[in-house]
């Protein structure tokens, strides 16, 4: 898999940004009009990327279970789905047939016959309400980016992420007007810019590793690897 549609996706939305961008550049004399388009760039760009991280994690996880079985996912894929079922399982308390579905499940992803869980339920949300470095660092990590998650590399990302996320909490919920320019917005946008093609070579590399690492077993000699 070298393309994702999310990574696509955002960069079809960044489109919009960049509008009010040039806008902004537009209206450098008019310092109410300035100020808007930069306030306004801050806060759809910081949501746009979020949305991002979400559709990303979550076709890169569906990718995984349509391609490799329940014997070839890595154990933090794996932990993601068994989480899932067990708070489903306690929403349908009361419903003994659908309790029942989600038992059934549980045997198919730790049973002994080799299958696809492609059918499974993944979750690549945020938490209601949070946002910054510890709630994207969490989620990459629930889909196995660990390593990616606490490079060095990223270190300085979420350093300039945290100011950027600083600022938007300040528009949305204090009203401020912080001293920005649209330079200053183009550069947060190619920060995000670099950190979304980082992800993106991550991703592919991984699938590509367990790809190698299961090419030779008989499940993917039938054809689910592709």
């Amino acid at each position: 898999m070298d393309n994702f549609e999310s990574v696509n996706d955002f960069n079809e939305a960044i489109k919009e940004i960049h509008i009010l961008i040039e806008n902004a550049n537009l209206s450098i004399s008019d310092n109410l009009k300035y100020r808007t388009f930069n306030k306004s760039s801050i806060v759809l760009l910081c949501g746009k990327f979020e949305s991002f991280i979400e559709g990303f994690l979550e076709e890169f996880g569906f990718y995984i279970l349509n391609n490799f079985s329940n014997k070839q996912l890595e154990t933090y894929i794996k932990e993601h789905l068994i989480d899932i079922l067990i708070k489903d399982l306690d929403n349908k308390k009361n419903n003994p047939i659908k309790r029942g579905e989600i038992l059934m499940k549980f045997v198919k992803i730790l049973g002994n016959d080799e299958v696809l869980c492609n059918e499974f339920e993944i979750n690549s949300k945020f938490s209601y309400g949070k946002h910054g470095q510890s709630e994207v660092t969490k989620l990459l990590k629930k889909f196995g980016f660990n390593e990616f998650a606490d490079s060095e590399e990223n270190k300085i990302f979420y350093e300039k992420f945290n100011s950027l996320n600083n600022i938007r909490n300040n528009i949305l919920h204090q009203d401020s007007t912080p001293s920005l320019t649209h330079q200053d917005v183009e550069n947060y946008l190619a920060i995000l810019e670099m950190f979304i093609e980082n992800i993106h070579k991550e991703a592919i590399k991984i699938i590509s590793e367990m790809k190698n690492n299961y090419s030779q077993q008989p499940f993917g000699e039938i054809g689910v690897l592709g």
